[in-house]
């Protein structure tokens, strides 16, 4: 079973930098009542829902996982926000061009060929649209064979860190000029108490929803993935301009 059938049937997901990631990220895209934003792989609709929430913006989320989009899509519902969610492939986005203002996503183009799915995100985007991540980057020095073995565990077609000046490379070659690319200095920066522990629960549950699923064997290898993850990289936060 792949990394992303399991996140479907957990219904949780999880991202590296957690609240203070995502609260800097939205803060640097600068969201306006009057944006149209798309999230590209929501999730559960955590961040979709608390940036239509925090910044009065009309969202679309997108998630290659069905009952994830549907989970955003109810969580919109319930909290009575200005949105929607679609299941779609992030390489080819079911909108027509130059359709919304802001795009961003959390821990979503490891899993993605680039370039090609920054071109469709440019695609998707307006003339001096504003696109936001949060990325793995390495803390140091690459570990290639790490990448490869995360590849091979989690059963998905690609897992690619990068280097912050690889990612600024990979957007400016889809058409984006960056503004800001920043590493963080960990996986878990100082946040308030209450996002600290809601990232702290997210990843407990995520946790114990795999362990219910994986035999002890592969649940500890997949230990052992997390603790390489927060040895060899940190979150990177990159914010850019689509190029009119």
């Amino acid at each position: 079973m792949s990394f992303f059938r399991w996140l479907e049937q957990v219904g949780i997901t999880s991202h590296p930098g957690g609240w203070a990631a995502t609260e800097r990220l939205l803060a640097l895209l600068k969201l306006k009542p009057d944006d149209l934003a798309v999230e590209l792989g929501c999730g559960f609709g955590r961040t979709l829902s608390y940036a239509a929430k925090e910044f009065s913006v009309q969202v679309v989320g997108v998630d290659l996982m069905p009952a994830l989009a549907s989970k955003a899509c109810d969580r919109l519902k319930r909290e009575k926000l200005r949105g929607f969610t679609v299941a779609a492939d992030i390489c080819r986005l079911p909108f027509r061009d130059e359709t919304f203002t802001v795009a961003w996503a959390e821990s979503v183009f490891v899993f993605l060929p680039k370039p090609e799915a920054f071109l469709e995100a440019a695609r998707v985007l307006k003339p001096n649209g504003r696109f936001g991540m949060v990325e793995l980057t390495w803390r140091d020095e690459p570990h290639p064979d790490y990448c490869e073995q995360t590849r091979e565990f989690l059963g998905v077609e690609r897992y690619e860190v990068l280097t912050v000046q690889e990612w600024v490379a990979t957007l400016r070659s889809a058409g984006f000029a960056v503004e800001f690319a920043e590493k963080m200095p960990s996986h878990a920066p100082p946040s308030p108490l209450h996002r600290w522990l809601s990232d702290f629960w997210d990843l407990a549950r995520l946790g114990f929803g795999l362990a219910r699923q994986l035999p002890a064997k592969r649940w500890l290898e997949g230990a052992q993935k997390i603790f390489k993850l927060f040895r060899y990289t940190v979150p990177g936060i990159f914010v850019a301009i689509k190029l009119g």
